[in-house]
């Protein structure tokens, strides 16, 4: 039977698909090309490489094959279960997929894990079909396209071990009746093999040519490889080894921080391709297809429209909100991160580029009527600002995130200032950035013990730059986990850190105590109401009431949320995967 590469793949020859009848695969296809005849040329590698950065970046942003409503499940997967923030939205029970995660309330029904899950494998397909059709050795531009693709596949297996453990390991394109087994070389040797694939490409990647090289952040570079190596061996609990490629970013000197005050720029459109960027998918407005589908298929809308501000419960909106009344909510702020954070940072600018105060929301943000209101006395009393909402912002304490408002820039400006529209943006999606590689290695020198006035040196730049004016004068495991926390916020890193360090306090308590945040100045109770703008919080146990809740179990559980389960998709159709404890 003859293979056909479809002109956009559909082919997903992956993991959870049943076979058809071979006679049906017979039947001759039209408006394709064959294999025999593709994979030949320059030109075909580097098309085969664009379908991988195509492949990657739509899997990663939406999902159609599991459940339409989930997209972007990476960045909920593994930031939900955190200590740091709360799944907030409209109500309790109001997208409860998300308050599953936040709660470990989920099972391997999940539909971000499901998502997650098969969307990680989709995008390896993309990788196998480059890795299986070219060899090393015919041409320079071959060996570029096939190591960028082992890096690619790479990041994807190191995310896969570490939310699902052991899964399996699918480096060539697989039948439609394969049924592969977990990892056999367990948890710690699938993270090897990521290093390993990373080590071994490369020799044969170019390096971003210096700090102000934006196509350097979206192709995967030394840099990217040396980066994903030292993660990997890191969480494999091989810290010698992990300093290494850390080291080599370090001493590459092609990433630097931004500035301070260009901070919260990282977030956003003013961003892309910055001196920070390691690494980012590419998102990039294409007019030829139509809104929908630039929507759906090649932009993180969802996150966008989960993580801004519901402001439909607001009584105005600051212009800073890009899409206006368009939010769900559905990032919340947990109350002890927020205070410990304003501890330590105070009003830094990182600080307020990544959560803002109720008072900041009202005084320091811009308004349409803020010329009718000119002094701080008069936007205190002003009725078109604030929470008006009687019910409140659920999920929410005295401090509002700020780091992941899609600001207008990111909806793309004509000429003249105008919205092009308000359903996504257009910011590309960070995976890696320089602060972390930084706070990797310091951490790695504080677990060994080796190179500490470098690896305090790291410690030391990330502090300076957050503007928070504490800098630590000896290097501790502690201060690393302290700054990694405040830097690294809704960034993929707290949950999967906690676990590998043991600190697991905060999330087996999560489910309990859910804020709500109002504003005693909407009050319908004359006895509470106040005639300024006054932010209040009310805590409750929606999960213990039998009103709401009805004693659902909550918290994270050792011994059983280290890893997600394996979907239920996959395990109802393969009987060769082994379940992760506890599920």
């Amino acid at each position: 039977m003859k293979k056909h590469i479809l002109p956009i793949m559909a082919v997903l020859a992956g993991l959870g698909f049943s076979s058809c009848s071979e006679s049906l695969l017979e039947i001759p296809q039209k408006g394709v090309t064959s294999i025999d005849s593709f994979y030949q040329t320059d030109e075909d590698a580097l098309s085969a490489l664009a379908s991988v950065y195509h492949g990657f970046a739509t899997n990663l942003a939406t999902v159609k094959n599991a459940n339409p409503m989930i997209y972007t499940p990476y960045m909920f997967a593994f930031n939900l279960p955190g200590d740091d923030l709360y799944a907030a939205c409209k109500e309790y029970g109001n997208n409860d997929f998300q308050a599953e995660m936040n709660e470990f309330r989920y099972d391997d029904a999940n539909s971000i894990i499901s998502a997650l899950y098969k969307n990680l494998y989709l995008a390896v397909y993309y990788c196998n079909l480059m890795t299986d059709y070219f060899q090393y050795g015919t041409s320079d531009t071959k060996d570029l396209c096939i190591s960028e693709a082992r890096v690619i596949r790479a990041w994807i297996y190191l995310t896969l071990a570490l939310g699902f453990n052991d899964p399996p390991l699918v480096d060539t394109v697989l039948e439609g009746d394969a049924k592969p087994a977990n990892y056999e070389g367990g948890h710690e040797g699938l993270l090897r093999w990521v290093a390993k694939e990373c080590e071994e490409s490369v020799p044969y990647l170019q390096e971003r040519a210096d700090v102000n090289d934006k196509n350097g952040a979206v192709h995967a570079t030394k840099g990217l490889a040396w980066t994903i190596q030292g993660k990997a061996l890191m969480f494999a609990g091989d810290y010698a080894a992990a300093m290494i490629p850390l080291r080599k970013v370090i001493d590459s000197k092609k990433y630097a921080l931004v500035p301070g005050e260009r901070f919260h720029d990282l977030f956003h459109v003013e961003g892309d391709g910055c001196e920070e960027k390691i690494f980012e998918s590419n998102v990039v407005f294409n007019p030829n297809v139509s809104a929908f589908t630039q929507m759906q298929n090649y932009s993180t809308w969802q996150q966008m429209q989960m993580w801004t501000w519901r402001t439909d419960r607001f009584a105005g909106v600051p212009s800073e909100c890009g899409p206006g009344k368009n939010g769900w909510g559905g990032l919340g702020v947990q109350a002890d991160f927020a205070k410990e954070f304003v501890e330590n940072d105070g009003d830094s600018p990182r600080r307020k580029a990544t959560i803002i105060s109720y008072d900041e929301l009202l005084y320091d943000l811009n308004y349409l009527n803020d010329s009718e209101c000119p002094t701080k006395e008069d936007k205190a009393k002003d009725p078109k600002r604030g929470i008006s909402d009687i019910r409140g912002l659920y999920g929410n304490c005295e401090y509002l995130q700020y780091k992941r408002i899609a600001h207008p820039s990111d909806l793309g400006l004509t000429a003249d200032g105008k919205l092009l529209h308000s359903s996504w943006s257009e910011a590309n999606y960070t995976l890696f950035r320089y602060a972390e590689v930084l706070l990797m290695y310091a951490e790695c020198c504080a677990q060994t013990g080796k190179d500490v006035a470098l690896g305090l040196a790291a410690l030391n730049e990330v502090q300076q730059r957050s503007g928070s004016g504490k800098i630590s004068g000896a290097l501790t495991l502690d201060a690393v986990k302290k700054e990694k926390k405040f830097e690294m916020w809704t960034e993929g890193c707290r949950f999967v850190d906690c676990v590998r360090w043991g600190d697991l306090d905060g999330m087996m308590k999560a489910g309990s105590d859910i804020p709500t945040l109002k504003d005693h100045f909407f009050d319908t109770d004359p006895a509470t109401k106040t005639a300024t703008h006054q932010a209040y919080v009310t805590f409750h146990n929606f999960n213990d009431d039998p009103q709401y809740g009805n004693g659902k179990t909550h918290g994270f559980v050792k011994g059983k949320h280290e890893f997600f389960p394996f979907p239920v998709l996959e395990t109802s159709i393969n009987p060769n995967i082994r379940q992760n404890p506890g599920w």
